[in-house]
């Protein structure tokens, strides 16, 4: 049964998600692959397609930047505001082949030129829905974002014709399991994390056992769109973990979610090479466990008080004084 609130959107949606090699560096050559995904994807029947975090230019460490301490001029020069040119052309072509395309990139500030953020922009038919910027940054010595980047200060949904959606970036999924919830509260069913995630020991098990128990605990569907190859090459022997992480990156993009009466269930994986794969997902097979676990109502109703209090202790963590 379809919750009420819900009744208005589509019921069953096809997730495509592009295990994607940009041309590092190169927004223009770039932009030519993810409209060639974007025109296969559509062929292929996929109504939402998720690319990784910086797909636009690729997501590497920055020498430069380092000795900044901040964004080199270099970073600035690719970086695009939103609205910008990439974004302007995938709303074309969004709108011609008649989906949704979330892909992240640089984006610049349109009133300060040397604050950028590391974005993920949300596009459909309609055009541009909007841009989500990424919250939780990587430190120094592995990787210089958190000195490039300014983190973002809100949690947006995107309202789409299968209903809201949200976007999370890399880290902010991994390891910060509140921000799926908070967007699931408020009312996302699908849930795209952009990534750029690097080859280590355990990190596929680790990619797929976190994106079903996200999409699990939240009873959503969830997606993660995963860089591939990259320009560098790294060591992950213990003795290497201490200094900078060239970008080797582990592909492995995938879609899972709950598939009642399972409790989480991989619906589609890629492999370590560039392909796009989807999954046809029903959102009346996702209502199933309403009556099991109706977490949204119960926490708008007589679990309310969890919800106080889980803002209260984050409220007296974030200002201890």
């Amino acid at each position: 049964m379809i919750p009420t609130e819900y009744e208005q959107y589509e019921r069953v949606v096809t997730v495509g998600t592009a295990n994607f090699s940009p041309v590092w560096g190169d927004a223009k050559r770039t932009l030519a692959k993810i409209e060639a995904n974007v025109v296969e994807a559509a062929g292929q029947g996929v109504d939402v397609l998720a690319f990784p975090e910086e797909a636009l230019v690729g997501a590497s460490a920055c020498d430069a930047c380092r000795a900044e301490a901040g964004p080199c001029d270099l970073h600035v020069e690719e970086a695009q505001t939103v609205p910008g040119p990439a974004t302007d052309h995938v709303v074309d072509l969004a709108r011609e082949h008649d989906l949704y395309v979330v892909f992240g990139l640089p984006e610049r500030d349109a009133r300060e030129a040397r604050v950028l953020y590391n974005s993920a922009a949300v596009i459909g038919p309609e055009g541009l829905l909007g841009v989500y910027r990424k919250i939780h940054l990587g430190s120094l010595p592995w990787v210089t974002e958190g000195i490039v980047f300014r983190p973002g200060t809100s949690l947006p949904v995107f309202p789409t014709r299968y209903g809201p959606i949200g976007v999370q970036i890399c880290y902010d999924f991994w390891f910060n399991p509140e921000l799926t919830r908070i967007l699931a509260l408020k009312g996302a069913r699908l849930i795209v994390n952009c990534c750029s995630t690097f080859k280590g020991p355990g990190k596929v098990e680790y990619m797929r056992q976190t994106t079903s128990v996200r999409a699990q605990e939240n009873l959503v569907y969830a997606v993660s769109a995963n860089a591939v190859g990259g320009p560098g090459r790294q060591n992950y022997a213990a003795d290497a973990l201490d200094g900078p992480l060239p970008a080797d990156y582990l592909g492995h993009s995938l879609i899972a979610g709950p598939a009642f009466p399972r409790f989480s269930h991989v619906y589609a994986e890629a492999g370590d090479t560039e392909e796009i794969v989807s999954a046809t997902l029903s959102f009346e097979k996702l209502h199933r466990w309403q009556t099991v676990f109706p977490m949204r109502d119960w926490r708008n109703g007589h679990q309310l008080h969890a919800s106080r209090l889980v803002a209260d202790e984050f409220r007296a963590l974030a200002d201890p004084s």
